[in-house]
C-alpha cells in the first residue's frame, strides 16, 4: 500500500511543479513589459541607434582626418625594349623594386566646402639590373589646400541634411513606443473583450441550464407548451456554441498577446480589470502646439524643402562654370641615403587650378535650374497642404477623444441599467409572469449591453495613447513625453 501511495505521489509531482500558472498581468504591466523586452521595441532601439551611429560618423568626417597609405615592397623583374642615342631599341632585363608611405591630415572647411591638408612622405626606389641603384625621395612636409570653384558647398548642405534627419529619428523613436503603445493598447483590449465574452457566455449557459430545468418540471405539469421549452432549450444550446467561440477567440487574442510580449513560457493572462479610464481636459490650442514642437512630421516637412533648396542650390553652381583651385607648398629631396634624403631640402610648390566653363550645351543648365526651382514650388505646395493637414488630424484626434469620453459614461450607463432588467426580467419569468421571448431579449440586450461597454473602454483607451500619439504629450502629467 505504501509503495502503490510513493509511486502515485512520484506520478503526480510532475504535474504539480510544470502545471502552468496563469500570470496576473494589468495595461500598466504589458505596456512596460512590451516597451522593455519586446522584439518591436527592440527592433525600435535598433534602428535609432543606427541612425544615431550615421549622424556620428557624419560628424566625425567633419574633424581633422589622419590616415597612411603607401605602396607595399613591389618587385618587377622583366624584359623590355630600351631607346638607345642613335634611336634604335635594345632589349635589356631590368629587376626594381619600390616602396613608399604618406602620412595625411586634412580637414574639410564648413564655410567654404573646401578642404586643408598636411602631408608627409617617403618612399624608395632599388634598380637591381643591369645595375645597381638605390634612391630616396622624401618630402617631410607639405601643406595644402583644394576649394571648389562653384558657389555649391557640400559640406554645409549635408550638414542641415544630417542634422534635421537625427533630430527627426529622435522623435520618431517616441512616436514609434506610442504606436506600440496603442498596439498594445488594442490587443490587451481584445483579449479582455474575449475573456469578458467567454464568463458572460458561460453565466448564460448556467441561467439558461437553470431555467430549461425548470421549465422542463413545468411542462410536465402542463403549465407551459411545448413551443416555450423548445425556446429556452434553443437558447441553452446557443449559450453553449458561444461558449465555443469565445474560447476559440481568447486563444486567438492570448497568442497575439505573447508574441508582441515576447513571452514564450506564458499560457494564459490573468487580466486585471480596466474598470476606470483617465478623464482629461484636453485644450484643442495646447494639442496643436506641443504636436508642432513634438512631432518628427514637421521636422520631415523641413528636411524636404531643405533637400529642393539643396537640389536648386547645385544646379545653379553648375549653371555657370565649375572646377577646383589647389595650391600646395612643402619641402623634397632625393638621394642615394635615407639620411641624405633628409637634408638640404628643396622647395616644392604647386598650383593647379582647373576649370569647365559650358559654352554650348542646347539650354542644358538653364533647364536643370528651371527644374530644380519648379521641383521646389511643388515641394513647398505639398509641404503646405501637408502642414494644414497635420493641425486637421489633430483636431480629429482631439474630437474623437473628448466625444468618447461622454460615449464611455453612456456606455457604462446603458450597460448597468441592461443588467438590472435582465435580473428583472428573470425573477418574473420564474414567476411566470413573462414569456421566454421576452427573457430572451433581456439577455441579448445585456449582453449587448455588456459588450458596447467594453468595447467603448476599448476605443477609450486605444484613443488616448493614438492622442499621446499624435501630440506626443501626456495631458494626464501635463509634460512632453520622453523615452
Amino acid at each position: 500500500m505504501q509503495a502503490k501511495s510513493l509511486f502515485l505521489l512520484l506520478a503526480l509531482c510532475p504535474l504539480t511543479l510544470f502545471s502552468q500558472q496563469p500570470m496576473r498581468l494589468s495595461l500598466q504591466d504589458a505596456l512596460d513589459i512590451a516597451r522593455d523586452k519586446s522584439a518591436l521595441s527592440k527592433n525600435i532601439k535598433a534602428q535609432y541607434e543606427s541612425t544615431q551611429y550615421g549622424f556620428r560618423s557624419f560628424m566625425g568626417s567633419l574633424k581633422p582626418q589622419l590616415s597612411v597609405n603607401g605602396v607595399l615592397p613591389t618587385y618587377d623583374s622583366r624584359l623590355d625594349n630600351v631607346v638607345q642615342p642613335d634611336g634604335s631599341y635594345k632589349v635589356q632585363s631590368f629587376s626594381r623594386s619600390s616602396i613608399s608611405a604618406n602620412f595625411l591630415l586634412e580637414q574639410n572647411l564648413f564655410w567654404t566646402g573646401g578642404s586643408v591638408f598636411v602631408s608627409s612622405n617617403l618612399s624608395q626606389f632599388t634598380n637591381r639590373q643591369p645595375s645597381l641603384q638605390r634612391q630616396w625621395q622624401t618630402t617631410p612636409i607639405a601643406v595644402g589646400i583644394r576649394q571648389p570653384l562653384n558657389l555649391y558647398n557640400s559640406v554645409r548642405w549635408n550638414y542641415i541634411q544630417q542634422k534635421l534627419r537625427i533630430t527627426s529619428a529622435t522623435k520618431q523613436q517616441i512616436e514609434s513606443f506610442e504606436d506600440l503603445s496603442i498596439q498594445i493598447a488594442q490587443t490587451y483590449f481584445d483579449l479582455y473583450v474575449a475573456n469578458m465574452e467567454l464568463r458572460n457566455a458561460r453565466q448564460n449557459v448556467e441561467t439558461n441550464d437553470t431555467l430549461y430545468k425548470i421549465s422542463t418540471g413545468r411542462f410536465n405539469v402542463g403549465k407551459i407548451a411545448e413551443n416555450e421549452l423548445l425556446q429556452i432549450e434553443l437558447q441553452l444550446m446557443n449559450a453553449r456554441n458561444a461558449v465555443t467561440q469565445s474560447e476559440v477567440r481568447v486563444t486567438v487574442h492570448t497568442k497575439k498577446l505573447k508574441n508582441l510580449l515576447a513571452l514564450d513560457n506564458v499560457d494564459p493572462f490573468d487580466l486585471a480589470p480596466v474598470t476606470e479610464a483617465p478623464l482629461v481636459d484636453v485644450d484643442m490650442g495646447i494639442a496643436i502646439k506641443e504636436a508642432k514642437e513634438n512631432r518628427s512630421d514637421i521636422v520631415n516637412f523641413e528636411a524636404q524643402e531643405n533637400d529642393a533648396k539643396m537640389r536648386l542650390k547645385r544646379s545653379q553652381g553648375n549653371q555657370f562654370a565649375s572646377g577646383d583651385i589647389f595650391l600646395s607648398y612643402g619641402l623634397n629631396q632625393t638621394a642615394p641615403t635615407l639620411s641624405d634624403a633628409y637634408r638640404n631640402h628643396l622647395n616644392a610648390q604647386q598650383v593647379n587650378i582647373g576649370y569647365s566653363i559650358p559654352i554650348v550645351g542646347w539650354g542644358k543648365n538653364r533647364n536643370e535650374v528651371a527644374s530644380s526651382k519648379k521641383n521646389l514650388e511643388a515641394v513647398q505646395a505639398q509641404l503646405e497642404y501637408n502642414r494644414r493637414n497635420f493641425d486637421i488630424e489633430v483636431e480629429n484626434n482631439v474630437n474623437q477623444f473628448l466625444q468618447l469620453q461622454t460615449a464611455l459614461l453612456i456606455a457604462a450607463k446603458s450597460d448597468t441599467i441592461a443588467q438590472k432588467r435582465y435580473d428583472v426580467a428573470r425573477n418574473r419569468y420564474l414567476l411566470g409572469k413573462i414569456s421566454i421571448t421576452d427573457l430572451g431579449l433581456a439577455q441579448d440586450a445585456k449582453d449587448k449591453a455588456l459588450i458596447d461597454y467594453t468595447r467603448t473602454l476599448q476605443q477609450y483607451w486605444v484613443s488616448f495613447y493614438n492622442l499621446r500619439r499624435v501630440t506626443l504629450f501626456d495631458f494626464v502629467r501635463r509634460e512632453k513625453i520622453r523615452y
